[in-house]
């Protein structure tokens, strides 16, 4: 059974905005039109009312439940919210009391696809009381929010919980308009027609929207529906329909370039529940392979101090504690190296994978040129020393002496020597991501210009002509 509900005032003050708004719209551009009616078209809503039939809740109740709901929304929400209840048919009921998390979009009935909003609310009865639980489907993006359930050990307050539980589940949505740079204005649907209560459907600085672009074919039907991953909304400054917000994203460029054909631009509200959200890191050339030991920072929109949170574990993972600040941003780090900065709902869902830079092989590249670079100084040093001490020598007029030096300077291991065995170390050092392998190679090319700087053997090879000159000089000067 349907149960339906008009209120003869609300139509008349609804007509009478829209015509309002007609009147205003007079010459003005059609998009300037098509987003005021959108800020003044109220939300078509339709709940399902499933409970097993017991002596406690006879259909009967569950009717009456149904009407009170109507009569409650309508005084207290008034004209944004156009609402009908009805009780499931058997194989959504069933599915709805079975797993209410479980209920996909294809097992709601086409009928009540054609609202803007489908609630699918469960009241199962308790050893004492009953559970109420919530989860509400935004048509035209396609998104469930995630269930509400509420405990009541009254029966007289059922109906007071069921409109608590309805409200709570209810993601206000909204329409993306253009903005500069991570500045982004929304635009509430129905917006512009204030709840009685105004409190209950209020949208507060703080919010969370997530973006949604969403392609119709020419009928209007939804050919994809793509969920912006890793990017937020964050709501700035509320000023009635319009929302001013900040755009996080772990994306390069989320809402950039022009989409042509039949596309809406949406935001839809999110409401985590108060649960922790496990972060797996994955290769993003190996979705498989775990990121093991890569720390994790957390920092709060806004501020430039970030709290480091810990590292993966053996399974790539971490888990994100929820925090009054809905949205956190992520920084993963490897040796110090930043991976990747990455926007987070704590709670929103129980475990989410993020596909990172697998930089071990830049690690252990690191490690070999940094044990190079002590070599290369240590060996420079030396070098250093022993011409010193053979020009020393010379100076006094000891060449014996500058040639014991300058067997030593021999021994010492030439530019190419030290390049070989530099060569040998880099084509160990494989990553089958390219972005990792070319800062590979960037860091091996820098050490063997710094090689080939500060290995001149031209030097080495001077100091042996200037030794052996003197040496062929020793004995004439002596038969003198």
């Amino acid at each position: 059974m349907t149960i339906t509900y008009r209120a003869y005032r609300r139509d008349i003050t609804l007509l009478l905005l829209l015509l309002t708004a007609l009147g205003l719209l007079v010459g003005r551009p059609r998009a300037a039109c098509a987003q005021a009616v959108w800020e003044l078209t109220p939300y078509r809503l339709h709940v399902y009312l499933a409970s097993e039939p017991t002596p406690e809740l006879p259909e009967a109740a569950l009717d009456e439940m149904g009407a009170d709901l109507i009569a409650r929304v309508d005084g207290e929400i008034g004209a944004a919210w156009n609402m009908t209840v009805s009780q499931p048919e058997t194989p959504l009921r069933r599915a709805m009391l079975a797993n209410l998390e479980e209920v996909g979009v294809d097992a709601i009935p086409a009928e009540a696809l054609e609202h803007d909003k489908v609630t699918l609310v469960t009241i199962v009865p308790q050893v004492v009381g009953f559970r109420v639980s919530a989860r509400e489907l935004d048509v035209r993006t396609q998104l469930f929010s995630t269930v509400v359930t509420k405990d009541v050990y009254q029966e007289a307050l059922l109906s007071d919980m069921l409109f608590s539980a309805v409200i709570e589940a209810f993601a206000p949505l909204a329409s993306i308009k253009n903005g500069e740079g991570d500045k982004i204005e929304l635009r509430l649907r129905a917006g512009r027609l204030s709840a009685k209560n105004a409190s209950l459907l209020a949208v507060e600085p703080g919010a969370v929207f997530v973006p949604v672009i969403r392609y119709d074919d020419r009928e209007g039907n939804p050919k994809k529906i793509l969920t912006l991953p890793w990017s937020y909304f964050l709501v700035e400054d509320v000023d009635r329909s319009r929302l001013t917000c900040e755009l996080y994203s772990g994306l390069h460029s989320a809402l950039a370039g022009r989409r042509r054909g039949r596309v809406q631009q949406l935001a839809l509200a999110v409401k985590p529940p108060n649960r922790s959200t496990r972060l797996l890191l994955r290769a993003r050339t190996d979705a498989e392979r775990p990121l093991v030991g890569y720390d994790v920072f957390l920092q709060k929109p806004g501020e430039k101090t970030t709290e480091r949170l810990g590292r993966t574990d053996q399974d790539g993972s971490i888990l994100i504690p929820p925090t009054p600040d809905l949205l956190h941003v992520m920084y993963i780090r490897n040796g110090g190296q930043l991976l990747a900065k990455l926007p987070l709902v704590p709670g929103l869902e129980e475990s989410v994978t993020a596909a990172v830079i697998d930089d071990s092989q830049r690690l252990a590249a690191e490690a070999i040129i940094m044990a190079a670079q002590e070599q290369l100084l240590d060996l420079v040093t030396r070098r250093a020393v022993l011409m010193a001490r053979i020009q020393a020598a010379l100076k006094a007029g000891k060449p014996e002496q500058a040639d014991e030096l300058l067997v030593k300077l021999y021994a010492l291991k030439t530019r190419d020597q030290f390049t070989q065995q530099l060569d040998m170390e880099h084509n160990k050092i494989i990553s089958d991501d390219p972005l990792i392998q070319r800062r590979v190679d960037v860091m091996f090319d820098k050490i063997h210009k710094q090689i080939v700087q500060h290995l001149d053997p031209n030097e080495v090879d001077k100091q042996g002509v200037l030794v052996r000159e003197a040496l062929k000089a020793a004995p004439a000067k002596d038969s003198e």
